[in-house]
């Protein structure tokens, strides 16, 4: 099973130029699944949620 990280996916999306890489994408996460807690490993289907609902840089 793949698993991906923010810092993976903002860097697909564009986002290469954060301040704290992975940012843009955390955010997002924490908005959607506000009970997550610890580390972020995303399953494809939640790596699939952030590429349709995080814009491009």
């Amino acid at each position: 099973m793949t698993t991906y990280t923010p810092r993976e996916l903002a860097a697909e999306l564009g986002y290469t130029n954060e301040s704290r890489p992975g940012q843009v994408v955390r955010r997002y996460l924490r908005e959607r699944y506000p009970e997550h807690t610890g580390l972020w490993m995303l399953d494809e289907a939640e790596a699939d949620d952030v590429r349709a609902n995080v814009p491009r840089a």
